[in-house]
């Protein structure tokens, strides 16, 4: 063992309590433990019931692999001769003035009470109505939060993987073996310990922190993914409160006059007539909809791609020339208003986007009930907002995971990148996220949303060259440094594109001398070659090679295969992208062949990650496949549809080798 593993083998010994001092509250030592867990004996819903006992199981199997054997009882049946461990809403947690009510959002107590131990999170369910199951509606499960940090910190437990499949609450892992699960790593405590006076009130940073699709598992919450509860994401809203295949036909007048024509949308993106008054009320009383029906936040956006409607009453709207940003400020400023009257102690949520990403000019303080999204989150564009009351605060919308160029399937992002946008946001008071891409490359790209995560309990304090070893040791036991080593390469080959070039960074488009700004990079296969360069590919496969060798657990040989599948997958990638250009530069029969040998393989690879039963895709212990992600199937991977800045239908990935190989060459 090397010397940077015997002392995190060390720091963790003690934070697990070994050896117990007069300072400390010894829940487990010398193979034995004295206390119980107690859960409520009512719960506000079945579901939170629920979910709750999987919170209690959770902490039960952080002793039972230790060798403690804790039983979980309701308050009503436990042995009033022994401690406990009380989760939740729990008379005691009452008695001792812990009122769960009055929690922010995911906030939550640890307190220790003589030997007693009080973790308790505000757990309620949700009040909108929703039959959306993509888009649900959370119940919030505060006192899982407060008991994945506590194991993490006093029980050594690590949350490396999603334990559970998206749109599903921790009760989900009722269907999963925890102690078994790849999941999650629970290094040895031989003794677990607190400070006897444990008295720990904590509210995150965030309030929210979630993409499509949303999770609300043990690792969501542990790293501060949080679902949103009671919160409308509309983003682009105006569409929502003015369908056109509802109104276009009956009121054309509707939709914007663009030379000359009421503008009929086509599969999308509709454009609006913001003076008409009818569309006007539409959208206040969409969004008063909504809270209608028990929601405490609802969302406020013009439609993307914005264009202007051309006609004279627009022109004329709030005397503000062609200045569309101001004009839309004015609008939303008016309807938060309204909701305020109609709607006291709700809020709005402003898109602050393209048009409105400046601040307005013709006032400075919004309405009581405001809050102000921001999707641009660079310094430069949260400074701007320095001189602007927002009496509800921010949220931001990140782009960490929407590719520029790269693929949904290749790395996007570096420990690096995070940890100074986490500390950015944090410092700026940002309450909220949105993450344009969930992040979902847990393969590649783990120790990544890892060290997002864990930044978030402590953005002062904690660092990715803390984090990355953290996760790398956990995940990997023996296999550790090999994998330190694969990682960092990664990222450096990678960090040029992750802190610089990738969508919404600093130089991501430029100037030129002359025209509209460009985008730096606009030829996808010569950004893939010069991310992953031959001589990088072998030294990453050398370093996983490495890796699997040193492997001894059936869990750190699981967590491999995913990396290796997902290494995989860039590797053939990269492969087809410079053996093409290779046949740019020699147009002949041998580079042809090597190209479309290597196009077929690639295929190949992609064709073997499908077919399979879900048993034979998840023998590894996984509760769900990780990579492929859920609903991408192989045209996905193989890049065949042009998604958002990824333009890759076009290219030789997705050429008929069959019949290119009949073709004569260019030049013949």
């Amino acid at each position: 063992m090397n010397r940077i593993s015997l002392l995190s083998s060390a720091l963790l010994l003690f934070s697990c309590g070994a050896g117990g001092t007069a300072a400390e509250l010894v829940l487990a030592a010398g193979g034995r433990s004295e206390y119980q867990i107690v859960v409520p004996d009512e719960y506000p819903s079945p579901a939170i019931g629920e979910c709750l006992s999987q919170t209690a199981r959770l902490v039960q199997t952080a002793f039972q692999v230790n060798g403690f054997e804790v039983p979980v009882v309701p308050e009503g049946q436990r042995d009033s001769a022994r401690p406990a461990i009380y989760l939740g809403d729990t008379a005691l947690a009452r008695s001792s003035g812990v009122e769960v009510a009055r929690l922010a959002g995911w906030g939550y107590v640890q307190r220790a009470v003589g030997k007693d131990l009080i973790i308790a999170g505000h757990d309620h369910p949700a009040k909108g109505e929703t039959d959306n199951k993509r888009r649900p509606n959370w119940d919030r499960i505060g006192t899982a939060k407060a008991v994945a940090d506590f194991v993490r910190q006093y029980m050594g437990v690590r949350f490396l993987y999603p334990e559970i499949a998206p749109y599903n609450p921790v009760s989900a892992a009722s269907k999963i073996d925890l102690a078994a699960s790849p999941a999650i790593e629970f290094l040895p405590c031989p003794a677990i310990a607190v400070p006897a006076d444990l008295d720990l009130e904590k509210t995150p940073v965030l309030r929210v922190n979630t993409a499509h699709p949303a999770g609300g598992g043990f690792y969501d919450l542990a790293h501060n993914r949080f679902p949103r509860v009671n919160e409308v994401f509309g983003g682009h809203t105006w569409e929502r409160a003015v369908p056109p295949e509802k109104y276009f036909d009956a009121h054309p007048e509707y939709f914007a006059l663009i030379d000359g024509e009421r503008a009929k949308p086509d599969g999308g993106n509709a454009q609006y007539c913001l003076s008409n008054p009818d569309v006007q009320e539409l959208i206040y009383r969409d969004l008063a909809s909504w809270l209608d029906r028990g929601y405490e936040s609802v969302d406020l956006g013009q439609p993307d791609g914005f264009r202007k409607c051309e006609c004279d009453n627009c022109a004329k709207l709030f005397d503000t020339g062609d200045d569309w940003g101001e004009k839309i400020w004015i609008f939303n400023r008016r309807v938060a208003e309204r909701l305020q009257q109609s709607h006291a102690g709700r809020q709005v949520t402003m898109m602050s986007y393209i048009l409105t990403a400046a601040p307005p000019k013709t006032f400075a303080r919004f309405p009581e009930n405001t809050c102000i999204m921001l999707t641009g989150t660079n310094q430069e564009d949260i400074d701007a907002w320095r001189g602007c009351e927002v009496p509800r605060g921010f949220t931001g919308y990140v782009y960490n995971w929407c590719p520029n160029l790269g693929t949904r399937y290749t790395p996007m992002r570096t420990p690096g990148y995070v940890e100074a946008q986490a500390r950015r946001l944090a410092a700026s008071r940002i309450q909220g996220l949105y993450r344009d891409g969930p992040g979902q490359l847990f393969g590649l790209e783990g120790p990544v949303y890892y060290t997002m995560g864990r930044m978030f309990d402590d953005p002062e304090g904690n660092s990715a060259r803390q984090l990355m070893p953290e996760f790398c040791d956990a995940a990997f036991g023996k296999a550790a440094r090999p994998m330190r080593s694969f990682y960092d390469q990664l990222y450096d080959a990678i960090t040029l594109y992750s802190d610089q070039i990738g969508t919404r960074c600093q130089t991501w488009t430029y100037q030129p001398i002359e025209g509209r700004p460009r985008k730096t990079v606009r030829d996808p296969f010569r950004l893939i070659a010069f991310l992953y360069t031959p001589s990088l590919l072998a030294a990453l496969d050398a370093d996983l090679g490495r890796a699997e060798k040193a492997a001894d657990c059936d869990k750190v040989k699981t967590r491999l295969a995913l990396v290796r599948t997902e290494f995989e997958y860039v590797r053939h990638l990269a492969r087809v992208v410079h053996l093409e250009h290779a046949y740019q530069v020699q147009p002949d029969t041998g580079s042809r062949d090597r190209l479309l040998d290597a196009i077929d393989a690639r295929n190949a690879f992609i064709a073997s990650l499908y077919g399979k039963p879900a048993a034979a895709a998840q023998s590894g212990g996984w509760s769900h496949v990780l990579f492929p992600f859920a609903g991408h199937d192989a045209n996905h991977l193989r890049l065949a549809y042009d998604g958002y800045q990824e333009p890759y239908a076009g290219t030789c990935l997705n050429w008929d080798t069959a019949a290119v190989r009949r073709l004569p060459l260019p030049d013949k």
